[in-house]
């Protein structure tokens, strides 16, 4: 028998005996941080929908908003795919309230000394910043994946870093518009 067919995961060489268990143990913090990031961002894009005047931003959030409840099932789905079994606890909807709520100060004092007017230009910053965290988030788990040989995790990950950079770029060009009617017209959008 070849060190290939009795092999159950990867074949990494250097790696010494408990190694490879003892690295996918560390995978288990990263994907409830990575959680908790893209549960905030699902809050906040929620909630953000529900508070922008302007129809097609608020339509454009409303769909911000449902694909980020899709990603919160793609994290759910790289704890098997990491060989983590299910995952070990749930994301606390009171981490995901109190890291939004610290957002929500350092936007609301920014837009302040600004002199932004209006709390649709704060939100709108406050939930790119979001987004770019869960960006980071699951684009570390991309890493992990790909320095473990893990293309299930790798290819789960994948897609989700494409959709969130699009909405990226989208949520920044309406943080330019409003932050525009926000700072020199003192209009909310």
């Amino acid at each position: 028998m070849t060190l290939h067919a009795r092999s159950t995961g990867p074949v990494l060489l250097e790696v010494r005996t408990g190694a490879w268990e003892q690295m996918r143990g560390r995978v288990t913090p990263w994907l409830a941080t990575t959680a908790l990031l893209q549960a905030t961002f699902r809050r906040l894009s929620e909630h953000v929908a529900s508070s922008v005047d302007e129809p097609h931003i608020r339509d454009y959030i409303d769909e911000v908003a449902r694909t980020a409840r899709a990603h919160d099932a793609v994290v759910a789905e790289l704890y098997p795919a990491f060989g983590l079994g299910r995952a070990r606890r749930p994301v606390r909807a009171r981490g995901a309230v109190l890291l939004s709520a610290g957002r929500q100060v350092a936007a609301h004092l920014t837009g302040g000394f600004a002199g932004a007017h209006g709390p649709s230009w704060r939100l709108m910053r406050e939930l790119m910043r979001s987004n770019l965290d869960a960006i980071s988030g699951f684009a570390v788990t991309q890493q992990l994946g790909l320095a473990l040989g893990n293309p299930l995790a790798v290819d789960l990950v994948f897609p989700v870093l494409q959709q969130k950079q699009k909405h990226q770029l989208l949520l920044q060009e309406y943080l330019l518009e409003m932050g525009a009617n926000a700072v020199l017209y003192h209009r909310d959008a």
